[in-house]
């Protein structure tokens, strides 16, 4: 993107070209998509579904518009200094310009640092139009492509120059030749970051997801009572679920953390952190351990929750190779599942709990145990009518009946 004055070989440019053609297939796909149903795309709800979409289009959308305007504001300083472009590509995802000459120092650092501020103020333009739009699908386009084109162009191309040493980065940190422009490029290009960094980690770019109008509707009076009563944990842990399940993790975990400060006695807050943390992902981090622990040590009441902290807990114990330890998690779960009658629990939650303990008895080395356990997930999956599932565990139970030679 921006490769200023660099004289690319053919057999480069063919790379370039042939990597983004490949983005642009995707992208002519997208956009063919988003045609076919424009209206209703731009109309309440913005959906799981429709932020997905937003979230692809924020790449393959936003960035080729903006490589050629940074492309452009590198020829604009070329003309005011006199020269003129000879040379030029332009590939959707990246482009370069070359000059007719080499300017002094202290022009060129000019002229390269021209392509990222014209990216800059591209995604800038793009926000500020679509910032009150009164569809919130394209407000949260706005938002996202604002967070992609300054992860762009403020810390994937200075990496990819690092890495490279093709682009206009090598020129704008050329300490040899412009000392205190380039030190005082570093000082703001720092600060930039820092405040993207913290943007981010507030959810400053996300937005609440919902699968109806009411869903939404509801979600905003909840906000409003909870900003009446900001000191009611169960408005706050509403809110954070809403937050969690809407897709917008960091505003939910910002939420969070500004609560513990409050209130750093409430069990459903370290509850609702450690889940922020997992993720839903494999592994089990160790912040998360942390925070299932407190939240057990102040006392879960809900029976689910129990059960929630103690899987997560078994199964962080288990890929520790703890043994007993995951064990007597994983029966305090199940056994809290057992406990409570007022509304069904997902039987693939069940079945989940069934399965790791089965691994667990497998790695005690109680295969008749494990098998059980293998055979009870099965059952589970197989009431719920989902084939994906049932062929999951159905291939585990062989697994542990290969094991065990049976």
């Amino acid at each position: 993107m921006g490769c200023f004055q660099i004289d690319l070989s053919n057999r480069l440019q063919l790379i370039f070209y042939g990597l983004s053609l490949l983005q642009l297939y995707r992208a002519v796909q997208l956009a063919i998509s988003l045609q076919k149903d424009w209206s209703g795309f731009r109309q309440p709800p913005l959906t799981r579904r429709k932020m997905h979409l937003v979230e692809q289009a924020a790449f393959l959308l936003a960035i080729p518009p903006s490589v050629l305007v940074h492309e452009y504001f590198h020829a604009i300083p070329i003309s005011l200094f006199g020269g003129r472009v000879v040379n030029c590509g332009y590939g959707f995802y990246w482009g370069f310009v070359q000059a007719d000459r080499l300017f002094p120092a202290t022009e060129q650092w000019v002229i390269s640092l021209g392509g990222t501020l014209g990216s800059l103020l591209f995604a800038a333009v793009l926000f500020v139009l679509l910032y009150r739009n009164q569809s919130r699908t394209l407000r949260y386009f706005g938002r996202q492509s604002l967070r992609m084109l300054l992860y762009f162009s403020l810390i994937y191309y200075p990496i990819f120059t690092a890495l490279s040493f093709i682009g206009d980065w090598r020129v704008i940190y050329d300490f040899s030749q412009t000392p205190i422009l380039s030190g005082a490029t570093a000082v703001v290009h720092i600060i930039i970051l820092l405040l993207f960094w913290q943007a981010n980690r507030r959810g400053w770019f996300e937005m609440v997801g919902h699968e109806t109008v009411a869903d939404a509707t509801a979600f905003a009076r909840l906000e409003e009572q909870r900003q009446l009563n900001p000191h009611d944990a169960r408005l706050t842990l509403q809110v954070v679920d809403a937050l969690r399940n809407g897709g917008a993790p960091q505003k939910a975990t910002a939420l969070l953390q500004q609560a513990i400060k409050q209130n750093p006695n409430v069990a459903g807050f370290y509850l609702q952190l450690a889940l922020l943390q997992h993720g839903g992902k494999g592994n089990v981090p160790g912040t998360a351990v942390r925070n299932l622990e407190k939240a057990l040590q102040l006392g879960l009441s809900d029976p689910r929750h129990q059960a929630m902290a103690h899987h997560l807990l078994g199964q962080h114990a288990l890929d520790k190779g703890q043994g007993a330890v995951a064990l007597d998690h994983l029966d305090k779960a199940i056994r809290a599942v057992d406990a409570w009658t007022e509304t069904p629990i997902n039987p693939l939650f069940r079945a989940n709990l069934y399965h790791v303990r089965s691994l667990v008895q497998q790695r005690l080395r109680q295969p008749d145990l494990a098998r059980q356990d293998a055979q009870q997930a099965v059952a589970l999956a197989q009431g719920t009518g989902n084939e994906r599932a049932l062929a999951f565990y159905q291939q585990k139970l062989q697994m542990i009946e290969n094991w065990n030679g049976r």
